[in-house]
């Protein structure tokens, strides 16, 4: 915490010179994003100081949208921007290569056959012998980490899939390029989620850090299931809006 500078010798609040010293050490790249502040006590305890003086200076950061304070985890540098997603055409949601912005990028951290687990099972209507590829890839807008997808593919469906066609297509590149499908149905679920661990990590945030889930499934006209993808948006750095007409 040596970027936090006080002197008691001048009429300057204290909590002030706390708060200018943490939003300095911020625009001058001292302190990232998701950098862990100190804590009240530890600000308290190395300066003589009493804890509404540091509650004052972190509730001032907070207001500037410089930090985040998350009950049970602590404080931290928060300085990424928030992103909107419209929810005109839910199916828009789980192809990132929909979305408006003019930088994004995915990028494929796993690629693997599985079986067996029951929600994919249960998603695509599949038994319990029936293999189906996993891809999971984090997207990237103005290289920032905003969201963590995972797709599974039947391999019924999408006979020599590749980690190349997962790195190459988008969604709807993938099911009518690379094959001849026709979706025609979007079944979406929404729900808030802590992240796990592993999430965290992928998506350079903190331990259980809120988030929204969408689970979605894409059909055929005749209501076959073709995939199933997972998509964890960060909560603090997305909003939804709803766009009427």
């Amino acid at each position: 915490m040596n970027y936090i500078k006080i002197d008691k010798t001048i009429k300057k609040a204290l909590y002030l010179q706390i708060k200018d010293s943490i939003e300095e050490a911020i625009h001058t790249g001292v302190l990232s994003d998701n950098d862990r502040l100190p804590t009240e006590s530890e600000l308290c305890e190395v300066f003589g100081i009493s804890d509404i003086v540091v509650k004052n200076a972190y509730k001032l950061l907070v207001k500037q949208g410089l930090i985040l304070r998350v009950q049970g985890s602590g404080t931290f540098v928060s300085t990424r921007k928030v992103y909107k997603f419209p929810l005109k055409g839910f199916d828009r949601l789980s192809n990132f290569a929909s979305f408006s912005y003019a930088s994004k990028e995915k990028r494929v951290i796993m690629f693997d056959q599985a079986s067996g687990e029951d929600k994919v099972i249960d998603a695509l209507h599949l038994s319990k012998n029936d293999s189906y590829m996993v891809s999971k890839y984090v997207v990237f807008i103005d290289n920032a980490e905003v969201l963590l997808q995972t797709i599974y593919l039947p391999e019924k469906y999408f006979p020599k899939i590749s980690i190349y066609d997962i790195e190459r297509h988008n969604i709807k590149e993938l099911l009518t390029k690379r094959y001849t499908y026709t979706m025609k149905k979007v079944k979406n679920g929404f729900s808030p989620v802590n992240l796990t661990s592993s999430e965290a990590l992928l998506l350079n945030t903190y331990k259980h850090a809120g988030a929204h889930r969408v689970r979605t499934t894409m059909l055929t006209d005749d209501d076959k299931p073709l995939l199933y993808i997972e998509t964890l948006f960060l909560g603090q750095y997305t909003q939804f809006e709803v766009i009427m007409g």
